[in-house]
Parts: C-alpha cells; sequence; structure tokens
C-alpha cells in the first residue's frame, strides 16, 4: 500500500485494491460551522471490515484524525474509539486550507496480523504491527477558513492597486494571496485621486479589475495558484453561487465568461451607470 508518498510493505484499506471491498463512497462525511469565536468540525468515518473492526473493539486500533492547517503550522492529531468526530478550533488558531486527514491506527502491538480480505497478492502473509500503523486510509477532507463574503463576492477584496514606480505599462501579479495591480506612477497618482468616489467604481470594474481578472484566470495553474486565498475565493465562489455552478478555475478556456460571471457582467452595469448620469445631467 502507498500514501502519499510512503509504501507501507502491509495491506491498508483504502483507495487502492490492498484489502476489498474498498472503502464506501460515503467514507467519510464533513461538515462544518461557526459558533462565535470557535469553527466546528463533525466528521463521521464509515468502513466495513470486520477484522479491522474486531480490532478496535478490542481497543488494538483505534480512529484516528490528523488536523493540518499550513498557513498558521497548527497540527494536532484527536484519537476516538468510534468512528466519529466533533473537533473545535479557535478562529484565530487556523486560516486558509485546513486539511483532515483520517485513519484507523494501531495502538497496541499486535502480532501476526492477517486480514481476511487483503489482496491474493498477499498470500497468507502476517504482518507484525507497531502503534503508529495505519490500518484505514480515509479520503482527505478540507475546509476553506475565513474566505469571506467580502473576499467571494467583492472584488476589491481581493485585489490591491500598487504604484508601478517607473514601469511603461500596467501589468498584474496573481502569485499572492491577493491579485496585485501596478499602475504606472503617475496612472497610480490619478488612481488614488479618483478611486474614493462611487461615481468611478462601474467604470473602475469595466476596465482595470475586469482586465486583471480576466488575465489571471486565462494564465491559471492550479499547481502555481491553487492555495492562494484569491483561487480559493474564486473556487469557493463557483461551488456556492447558481450562476456559475458550470464553470471550472482550471478551464481557462472559459476565463472571459467567468470573469463577467463573478464581476456581475461589469460593461452592461457600465453602461447602465452611464445612462444614469447622463439621466442625471438631463
Amino acid at each position: 500500500m502507498k500514501i502519499g508518498n510512503v509504501s507501507l510493505p502491509y495491506p491498508v484499506l483504502g483507495n487502492s485494491d490492498d484489502i476489498t471491498p474498498l472503502l464506501p463512497d460515503d467514507s467519510i462525511v464533513f461538515n462544518q460551522s461557526v459558533d462565535g469565536d470557535r469553527y466546528k468540525f463533525n466528521i463521521i468515518l464509515k468502513q466495513d471490515n470486520p477484522d479491522i473492526s474486531s480490532l478496535i473493539e478490542a481497543g488494538l486500533a483505534a480512529y484516528t484524525c490528523e488536523v493540518t492547517c499550513p498557513r498558521t503550522y497548527l497540527r494536532r492529531c484527536y484519537k476516538s474509539s468510534t468512528p466519529q468526530f466533533e473537533i473545535e478550533l479557535g478562529r484565530r488558531e487556523v486560516f486558509g486550507k485546513v486539511d483532515f486527514s483520517c485513519f484507523v491506527t494501531v495502538y497496541e502491538e499486535i502480532i501476526d496480523y492477517h486480514n481476511e480480505f487483503q489482496n491474493e497478492d498477499y498470500g497468507d502473509a502476517t504482518f507484525d504491527m507497531e502503534p503508529g500503523d495505519v490500518l484505514v486510509a480515509f479520503p482527505t477532507a478540507s475546509a476553506k477558513i475565513d474566505i469571506t463574503y467580502e473576499m467571494m463576492y467583492s472584488s476589491g477584496a481581493c485585489m490591491v492597486v500598487l504604484d508601478g514606480q517607473d514601469a511603461k505599462h500596467t501589468w498584474f501579479d496573481a502569485n499572492d494571496d491577493s491579485i496585485k495591480v501596478y499602475l504606472p506612477h503617475s496612472m497610480f497618482e490619478q488612481y488614488r485621486a479618483m478611486h474614493q468616489n462611487r461615481n468611478f467604481n462601474a467604470l473602475f470594474h469595466a476596465s482595470i479589475v475586469f482586465n486583471a481578472l480576466f488575465k489571471v484566470l486565462s494564465e491559471y495553474e492550479e499547481s502555481v495558484h491553487g492555495n492562494y486565498l484569491w483561487a480559493e475565493a474564486v473556487k469557493t465562489r463557483i461551488d456556492t453561487d447558481e450562476e456559475l455552478h458550470e464553470f471550472n478555475i482550471e478551464d481557462t478556456s472559459r476565463a472571459y465568461e467567468l470573469a463577467q460571471g463573478i464581476l456581475g457582467d461589469p460593461y452592461k452595469r457600465l453602461f447602465n451607470h452611464l445612462q444614469d448620469l447622463q439621466n442625471r445631467n438631463e
């Protein structure tokens, strides 16, 4: 059995054929909620292997859940004799992506372990199992923390305009949690003088904001940008907004349509705004 980059010499029930039948599609049910200054996570695990269940009942193995948050360096491990976890974390303890890796782990030495349903490639082999060895590897569940309403629905929350100093042209940088827009110095000074005026919002959205969003989406690479907050916000918006369900952030051929959908058709809003200004002048 191979878990991640680690190869194990003994059979593990998981997403391979080490042990059959495989884990069911609903082997992990994951829900999250917020209660005041605490995040709550409810995890229900499911596996139907009788040999492994017997070891759990005998106290030789237990369900475990490893919680990791790369941004805050949080790492914790929880143990349960039942296939359910109720985990609470403080709102200041985690940020961004939080992973929940669940297993059935050996807690007491097991001599001559043999699973009746292990792959025939193992033959009649038995294994001496030590505390910490893995018997079941469940799919990893992830939570997205603090991707707020503003980050998902306000372009300004995931985009920042900066002084490009001696740059001759406007350019964009998506290699950070926020999309950075660099303006030539003279343009940046003009922007600073105008951006607080609500009358310019529609114009900014249809020009600077739309162009920046379209460009970064058209050049999107999951391996490069996937963990940045602006990308997490876009993916969460796609998952939660019915009008955007047809899109996939990795489908760069539809970046133009996706950018318009996220911004709520910025060109239409611009022309409506210009029409309103004209009506006021008249």
